[in-house]
């Protein structure tokens, strides 16, 4: 009896044993890790918009990204980007139509923590094609993490032109027909351009060329311009209304090399000016 008692007991136990480590439907452990190494990550890339190149210089364009990094803002390593235009890429190499690259992009301000703001300029040519750009912002951490993004903008079509400051015909006695004076004309915007001329003497739509210190002033047809040297005949009669003068200047694609055209001019004296004459040429860039 004693022994059927303890053998009992024993069972009883062992069922007990069995159930507090087995009989639960689930058991919840905690699991740990320590993220030593964070990426960065850009928040925000903002560029302007609507860009009006200047006409024969550059224009400074800004892109700006906010970045965060886990690890610190001071973990954050180098922050460069490309601006480019919309038919290429942000690898390509660097071209003053179509990109350009800012590898030190310079950082502006942080919440002493994990958030810094970086500003990439461009100094873009005022022959940068017309149409969508991107900006393309990349980071890199002191572990060698890497992150990207991107925004959109446009530049503007850019019609200008320069034209040589004075059109001196010298010194001419009247009925004398001054011998072909040139004037270049250069392209200073992003777009291929015709050019229109008219004259006027002190008012726009006065009818005259030049007006004179004494005697007649000279009407406006005596003067006469070509884009190639030829005669006097074969010239175009200046008017008080715009005229094309037949040349195209095509877009830069090298500020060494700036497309001009050279124009010839004449003027023929009539009957009965003196003196300091003077006038003006108003030169127009229009599109082809």
């Amino acid at each position: 009896m004693v022994l059927l008692y303890v053998a009992l007991l024993l069972v009883l136990a062992f069922s007990f044993h069995v159930s507090a480590q087995y009989n639960y439907e689930y058991v919840n452990v905690t699991t740990m890790v320590n993220i030593t190494d964070a990426m960065p990550e850009i928040l925000n890339v903002t560029v302007e918009q609507d860009i009006t190149l200047n006409a024969g210089s550059t224009r400074a364009v800004t892109c700006n990204a906010t970045i965060r990094d886990w690890n610190g803002y001071q973990d954050i390593d180098t922050v460069n980007a490309t601006l480019y235009y919309h038919l290429n890429q942000s690898g390509d190499p660097d071209s003053g139509n179509v990109h350009y690259t800012n590898t030190s992009c310079i950082e502006d301000s942080n919440d002493g923590e994990f958030i810094a703001n970086y500003t990439c300029t461009f100094n873009v040519v005022y022959y940068a094609n017309a149409g969508d750009w991107f900006c393309n912002v990349s980071v890199n951490d002191s572990f060698g993490f890497t992150d990207w993004d991107y925004n959109e903008t446009s530049i503007n079509e850019l019609f200008a032109l320069n034209v040589t400051d004075v059109i001196d015909y010298g010194d001419l006695a009247v009925t004398d027909t001054s011998p072909d004076i040139s004037a270049n004309i250069t392209n200073l915007g992003n777009m291929d351009i015709n050019v229109s001329v008219l004259g006027y003497g002190e008012t726009e739509g006065d009818g005259l060329g030049l007006v004179c210190e004494f005697g007649d002033d000279i009407a406006v047809e005596h003067q006469r311009f070509s884009g190639l040297s030829v005669p006097w005949d074969d010239k175009i009669p200046l008017a008080q209304t715009d005229q094309d003068m037949n040349i195209t200047l095509s877009q830069a694609t090298d500020a060494t090399a700036p497309v001009t055209w050279e124009t010839f001019w004449q003027l023929y004296v009539p009957p009965n000016p003196f003196g300091l004459c003077t006038g003006t040429l108003r030169f127009t860039a229009t599109s082809p």
